[in-house]
């Protein structure tokens, strides 16, 4: 009976508030139903104990796993991020067991010192991988890159012109730009709004994503596009196959980032994308081919330039946004799926590697943390 043991890197009800499903994560945490059963170990949640269909979702604190996992006799143990999911791991591996841990963020801030004591490294990038190995020799690890998923059936051009019109109503008739992100320095909004002057005054921009608006409202008040700037927290997740349908061009030039999950979103749905040429984006896009990527994504100017291109509908922008649809194939849930398998098909058949034990100073220090986090 094969078992997977899963560390998740946030609560599962923020998942759920972002509109995600326990049927989603059925598939997520168990590709291909290659698992009999997913133990979800985490010290979140409600109740003790939560089952749906083949997943068992466990509340633990970090410092009491490993009893559980000697009970479970897992095939592997998986983390989801490189932080305090990889120090749970290193302070509950077990020798006979083979550790995973996948990594999303290129930020070293959130690759811990603790990813040295895992036997094996999914990198969401190259950009992630190259992140990972300056942070941990990587030559004693197996190593995989491995985009995440999409869901390309809900994830497609729709033409709701119900909601097209709905939404015309209230951000005007004329044309839309999307930035879908959090509120924060990552997102580039700054120079989003610092382009919109330079741009006809019938092009807005839509901006959705949690944080803190205020400095960027500010900012657009500031240069007179206040009228033109629209702030939303938060939509459901199905709904935003709509809103990349319905917009002119979908534009996040992020200053980094680990894999850029709303640009496979955007592709899928055969968007008209204006993004930055910056790794990891551009490992899966390709300027004039798919997407417009911008090199001096902090000048205004360029993006303005690259938005007014996007936004033109010419022939040319036709055939790019087909195009990008055939990236969003490549993340399909299918294909993701089949590799995840494969990957957890070496991970079991190579067992687990010499690892590097876990000083009784780390041990203790991680201990320390997490009980003083959830005590």
């Amino acid at each position: 009976m094969r078992k997977l043991v899963v560390f998740p890197s946030d609560p599962m009800q923020a998942y759920l508030d972002l509109g995600l499903t326990y049927e989603y994560f059925n598939s997520y945490f168990n590709p291909e139903n290659y698992f009999d059963f997913v133990y979800v170990l985490s010290p979140w949640g409600e109740v003790d104990e939560e089952r749906h269909e083949r997943i068992i979702y466990q509340k633990i604190m970090p410092w009491k796993m490993k009893d559980r996992i000697q009970e479970v006799r897992p095939c592997v143990i998986r983390a989801y991020g490189g932080y305090r999911c990889m120090d749970w791991m290193a302070l509950n591996g077990v020798d006979s067991i083979p550790t995973l841990v996948s990594v999303h963020d290129t930020n070293p801030d959130l690759i811990y010192d603790s990813i040295k004591y895992a036997d094996n490294v999914i990198s969401m990038s190259k950009a992630v991988q190259e992140a990972v190995r300056r942070k941990t020799d990587c030559s004693d690890k197996g190593e995989w890159v491995m985009g995440n998923r999409v869901d390309t059936d809900v994830f497609s051009y729709t033409t709701d012109l119900a909601f097209f019109k709905y939404q015309n109503s209230r951000y005007g008739h004329g044309r839309h730009i999307l930035h879908v992100g959090r509120k924060s320095r990552q997102k580039n909004l700054d120079t989003v709004i610092r382009a919109l002057p330079l741009l006809p005054e019938d092009v807005s921009v839509i901006f959705i994503g949690k944080g803190d608006f205020s400095p960027y409202g500010e900012l657009a008040e500031s240069l007179s596009v206040k009228d033109r700037v629209f702030n939303i927290d938060h939509i459901e997740n199905n709904d935003l196959p709509k809103w990349y349908s319905w917009c002119d061009c979908f534009c996040t030039p992020s200053r980094w980032e680990g894999f850029g999950f709303v640009f496979i979103e955007a592709a899928s749905c055969e968007t008209a994308i204006v993004t930055s040429d910056i790794a990891p984006m551009n490992e899966f896009l390709t300027n004039n081919e798919n997407a417009i990527l911008v090199r001096e994504y902090e000048d205004p100017e360029a993006i303005a330039g690259a938005i007014l291109k996007a936004i033109d509908h010419s022939p040319k922008i036709t055939k790019m946004k087909v195009s990008a649809r055939r990236v969003g194939k490549r993340f399909s849930k299918p294909a993701v799926d089949m590799e995840e398998v494969r990957i957890y098909e070496e991970v079991i058949r190579r067992g687990p590697r010499e690892r590097m034990s876990l000083t009784i100073e780390d041990r203790y220090a991680i201990e320390q943390k997490y009980r003083r986090i959830f005590s």
